[in-house]
């Protein structure tokens, strides 16, 4: 089985359609609990970030400054934050880089688009993660670390630099923020109300078979064959 449609392969519908069949609402565990650590620090500190870097970007945000105890207090907490996120990207990176790698698949996946925002298949036999995932994950890591860098001229002392630097650094920090606020926006989306069932997986730690099934139907069969195989 290669890219067949999995979910029905296994037994499962469409996770969007009702599913009765008491087997396709079983759950599994999809991330463990230090996994959604990182994945929640990461979010949070970005949240942070966000907010702040609204006030301290945009003359009509800075009420938002009052969530951080003023103006001040904001200044030196937001770099602070910044650290505190880069370091949750870098744990990313140590947990989740070898299954980010690239593969044929994706690129086909990649092809298969469209097929994917309408149903949420696209009939390729997707293993843990799937291309649209594993890009913004590299997404997330790249502008992440550009906001890092870029964010320390603008921290100033000595870590300044010349005014070209800091004008530079500026203009790149501020750019790599407005893409990293849309990639998080359609991320929440594509979480919460594109892919039903899909937010559990950051919460609780499980999703339906159903889901995993239809969604990625190679790990799902992996993690189905690793549990029969082991010791009871």
């Amino acid at each position: 089985m290669s890219t067949v449609d999995a979910g029905a392969a296994a037994g499962f519908a469409d996770p969007g359609v009702p599913v009765i069949a008491p087997e396709a609402q079983r759950t599994m565990v999809r991330y463990t609990f230090g996994e959604r650590v990182i994945h929640w620090w990461v979010g949070l500190t970005f949240v942070a970030l966000m907010v702040s870097g609204f006030a301290l970007g945009y003359p009509r945000a800075y009420f938002l400054s009052g969530l951080f105890g003023g103006g001040q207090t904001m200044r030196f907490l937001h770099p602070w934050i910044g650290v505190a996120f880069t370091l949750g990207i870098l744990a990313m990176v140590i947990v989740w880089v070898k299954d980010m790698k690239l593969t044929a698949d994706d690129k086909d996946w990649v092809g298969r688009l469209r097929s994917y925002t309408r149903r949420g298949h696209t009939g390729i036999d997707t293993g843990r993660y799937n291309a649209g995932q594993k890009g913004y994950f590299w997404y997330v890591v790249v502008f992440g670390l550009v906001l890092f860098l870029t964010g320390l001229p603008i921290w100033g002392g000595a870590l300044g630099g010349a005014a070209m630097i800091h004008h530079v650094a500026r203009f790149l920090h501020h750019a790599a923020f407005l893409l990293m606020v849309g990639g998080f926006i359609i991320h929440v989306y594509m979480s919460t109300v594109m892919f039903p069932g899909t937010m559990s997986a950051m919460t609780s730690g499980r999703v339906t078979r159903a889901w995993a099934a239809w969604h990625h139907p190679r790990w799902f069969r992996e993690e189905e064959h690793r549990r029969a195989g082991a010791p009871r």
